[in-house]
């Protein structure tokens, strides 16, 4: 009796090392993919002629497409079914600013065993364009 009660602990125990690292790993991954989606949502969605011109302008639409497209290369696999991302982007006089959050549902065993399986992920950032760098 008291083996069978020690091997359930120990299988508790052993879920819920495994749910936090998966947690912290799929939150690291999704904030690195979100940071890389936010960059090349900037440099993407900038025309070469308004640079030229000296105005720093950013296409809305672009800018939105290249963030969707980077973030869910970057997440490819079994969660990218469950991936959406909220985007803006801000532009004042010489800025371009833009943040973004991202959500995506991940699978948990303690949570399966509980009935719930699933929980949200979410991260958000945000990122200002630079033109000049050091």
């Amino acid at each position: 009796m008291r083996s069978l009660f020690w091997l359930w602990a120990m299988f508790l125990l052993v879920c819920l090392v495994t749910d936090t690292a998966m947690y912290w790993v799929v939150r690291d991954r999704l904030g690195q993919g979100l940071d890389l989606a936010l960059d090349a949502s900037l440099v993407g969605s900038i025309v070469e002629e308004d640079l030229m011109r000296g105005r720093q302008q950013s296409r809305r639409a672009a800018a939105e497409a290249w963030a969707w497209d980077v973030l869910q290369r970057n997440m490819e696999g079994p969660l990218a079914s469950s991936l959406t991302l909220r985007f803006k982007l801000t532009q004042s006089n010489d800025q371009i600013w833009a943040q973004g959050q991202a959500k995506v549902e991940a699978p948990f065993l303690l949570g399966s065993l509980a009935g719930v399986g699933r929980r949200e992920i979410e991260v958000t950032r945000r990122l200002m364009y630079q033109g000049l760098y050091r």
